[in-house]
């Protein structure tokens, strides 16, 4: 007997070799890869099956075996192939119709799987073999191959109607696998000897495997623990499928600086501690960051309490946890906002973050303002703001602080209060300081300001542009295209950079500041930066904080601190600009103090470009 079952064979190896790599590795549980599994599984009867019955049909045509065992078996091969059919439909479909406006199609589909098998089930078949040329016919297998071609084209249609609600990635991978299994159902048509369903069918589930569903992927080798974008796909999942769960996130705080060493043996240590809590899933976030999520609210509890008490006995490491803590995920609407939560609060300086329902409304206003942020930028709607510096010794209004604004949909100015700190916290801020220093740029080439007696404009660049861009080779780039001259250009940075910023922020200002373009350090008085980092810093002026000014008034030591600055600063040959004078006694006070710059509502508010001009040429002249 020469049995044509080569490719068959050579496709249960494939599949029995994934089932064994999917298996043996921690996986994430995601309704995905249950329905994965599955499909897998029934993939591996149909191979088996197909097997069994071109065995049976080639005993029963050489050896007399019997035509009814024989019938009945190449019906379950063809019952496990329609089955097979629908389970990779149940596995594509599994987000598209998870929702319940579109839970009936699915319900429809699986009654459309019953009424299928059980026809099959009924439904007369024959079989023919005769060298290699071996296959099943009649009203059973045409059902079965009309079943196929159902399921098949549904999943196709899906996967190309579906670019909205899934990744590209996953319609990718769809569609190949299941083009492949289309096309080796007709090539027997063409080649009979040729029978390569079953072996397409496990070519499809390695594409599965090492396109969408490989447990490796979502894994952190060091820690063990699931990565920050299996997060993001366990978050989904639950909120697609309406399963209800409670989570927190621990950060490690240290309370010193930490070397690496001591930050990964942290990290380590409590990987293992919060692993060791129970078998939900863990995740490492990164940046000593965790989080553990739970089918119920008491478990969580009970398990926070375990870890609180575990960090107590923790004595040679100077460190303590930051939490967010989620009772219940229905608070939030999608895993979107449940992510934008942690995000919001993962370096809050509180011990503890509860997510509740003023903190959740007071996230969507930020969201609000950070898609408002967006569409401006994308829009146009960013506006400069000035305000004007009184020059004491000239006694002229000579320089300006570049402020950024923006409008509403309705031309409404939004107050700076109320997007600021959303754009530091989401990074929006580098866009920001991008946009407003072009704008600045493109008036100071005008010259009208210049005409006007302005020297320079002083434009803020957030730390978090050092942190993620090359602001020397942008700045001078800018500048040359408009023509600015150097000294028509001050640049503010604010003392409250981070300390791992710190180095490519002063590598960048010496690289300015040899191309002749001038600093002010901003908010003096209100940063953490150490003298070290103060003097190295290539400074022309130096900005006092408005509560700094406002507290040389209301507070006797701060008088005699601020004097005493005003001399040291001097002395190092920079000039000081004095913020938040609003106020008549203020302004004399700070006139006597030795200021060289006044800023503040006492002059003026700020101003577009239109009224600042006007302003300047009332003051000027």
């Amino acid at each position: 007997m020469n049995l044509n079952i080569e490719f068959q064979c050579a496709g249960l190896v494939v599949l029995i070799i994934v089932m064994f790599l999917f298996t043996r590795t921690k996986n994430l549980q995601l309704t995905n890869s249950r329905l994965f599994f599955i499909a897998l599984s029934s993939c591996f009867l149909c191979e088996i099956l197909d097997i069994g019955s071109i065995i049976a049909i080639c005993y029963s045509t050489y050896n007399g075996l019997s035509a009814g065992v024989t019938s009945v078996i190449c019906k379950l091969y063809l019952m496990s192939l329609a089955l097979q059919g629908f389970q990779g439909f149940e596995y594509a479909s599994s987000e598209t119709l998870a929702s319940g406006q579109r839970k009936w199609l699915r319900i429809v589909y699986r009654i459309i799987f019953i009424l299928g098998e059980l026809i099959i089930a009924v439904s007369g078949i024959g079989f023919f073999m005769e060298g290699r040329i071996v296959y099943s016919f009649g009203p059973a297998a045409m059902w079965t191959y009309a079943l196929a071609v159902i399921f098949i084209i549904s999943t196709i249609v899906m996967a190309v109607l579906g670019k909205d609600t899934i990744a590209l990635r996953r319609r990718k991978a769809m569609l190949v696998w299941q083009g492949c299994w289309l096309l080796a159902a007709f090539i027997p048509f063409l080649r009979p000897q040729l029978l390569l369903v079953g072996f397409a069918a496990a070519a499809g589930m390695v594409i599965l495997y090492s396109e969408l569903e490989n447990p490796n992927e979502y894994l952190d080798r060091e820690t063990g623990c699931f990565t920050r974008s299996a997060l993001n796909l366990y978050l989904r999942d639950k909120y697609i499928h309406s399963e209800r769960f409670s989570v927190f996130v621990v950060r490690i705080g240290f309370l010193i600086d930490a070397d690496y060493e001591l930050e990964r043996s942290a990290v380590m240590r409590s990987a293992k501690a919060i692993l060791e809590l129970g078998k939900e899933p863990v995740f490492y976030l990164e940046d000593r960051k965790f989080a553990v999520i739970y089918h119920k609210k008491e478990e969580m509890e009970k398990k926070l309490g375990m870890l609180h008490e575990m960090e107590s006995r923790v004595t040679d490491v100077p460190a303590e946890g930051k939490y967010i803590i989620i009772p219940d995920s229905t608070i939030f609407r999608n895993s979107e906002e449940l992510l934008h939560f942690i995000h919001t609060y993962e370096y809050d300086a509180a011990e503890e973050v509860v997510a509740n329902e003023r903190s959740v409304i007071h996230l969507r206003k930020d969201i609000m303002v950070h898609e408002l942020i967006d569409s401006a930028l994308k829009e146009d709607r960013i506006e400069v703001f000035y305000q004007p510096f009184y020059n004491v010794s000239r006694e002229k209004f000579t320089a300006a602080e570049a402020l950024v604004r923006i409008r509403d949909t309705e031309g409404k100015l939004i107050p700076p209060v109320e997007f600021i700190p959303v754009a530091e916290r989401s990074g929006q801020i580098r866009e920001l300081g991008i946009r407003i220093f072009e704008k600045v740029c493109i008036f100071l080439e005008s010259g009208k300001a210049q005409r006007l007696g302005l020297d320079y404009i002083e434009v803020n660049l957030s730390a978090v542009q050092f942190d993620h861009e090359n602001p020397s080779g942008f700045v001078q780039r800018v500048m040359k295209e408009h023509g600015i001259r150097p000294e028509w250009i001050n640049l503010e940075i604010t003392e409250t950079a981070e300390a791992d910023v710190r180095h490519v922020l002063l590598k960048n200002m010496q690289s300015l500041s040899s191309a002749g373009i001038h600093f002010s350090l901003d908010d003096f008085g209100t940063g953490r930066a150490n003298l070290d980092y103060f003097v190295s810093m290539p400074l022309s002026n130096v900005k006092f904080d408005r509560s700094f000014t406002q507290g040389y008034f209301e507070n006797e030591r701060i008088r005699r601190v601020v004097s005493g600055m005003v001399k040291m600063i001097h002395d190092m040959g920079m000039k000081i600009v004095s913020e938040g004078v609003e106020t008549d006694e203020q302004l004399e006070g700070m006139l006597k103090l030795g200021v060289d710059y006044i800023q503040g509502f006492c002059f003026s508010r700020p101003v577009p470009e239109d009224r600042f001009l006007e302003f300047l040429v009332e003051k000027n002249f």
